[in-house]
């Protein structure tokens, strides 16, 4: 690279920086939260759909003999793992009262039978 391509890229990144505000990233980040979330509700419906394909059609394999059952666990196994991942986020982060309702419902009844076993 020359000087003038550095000193061009040195000026451009001063010039973001001084221009762009603490709100303006605020906006971007509650913007990406919100797609994030939106994008994450979707894809866990579509996985269900697929997954319920899936496990039907293994199982019959499994029955049939085209493949283990050792293997059709392991496929349960990751469905299981992908069903409870929204209620582990949400658990860890402890913001539940920011999901949607889907997640939150798992989430609430984790905690209200782990607090009735207490």
């Amino acid at each position: 690279m020359t000087k003038k391509s550095i000193f061009l890229c040195i000026v451009s990144v001063l010039v973001v920086l001084l221009v762009s505000s603490d709100a303006m990233a605020a906006g971007v980040f509650a913007s990406l939260r919100t797609k994030t979330i939106s994008f994450a509700s979707q894809l866990r419906v579509f996985a269900y759909a697929i997954s319920c394909f899936g496990i039907v059609m293994f199982t019959f394999l499994a029955i049939s003999g085209k493949i283990n059952f050792k293997h059709l666990g392991y496929i349960f196994i990751s469905l299981f793992m992908l069903s409870a991942t929204g209620a582990i986020i949400d658990y860890f982060t402890g913001s539940h009262a920011q999901l949607k309702s889907e997640f939150n419902d798992t989430y609430m009844n984790t905690v209200s039978h782990s607090s009735l076993g207490s």
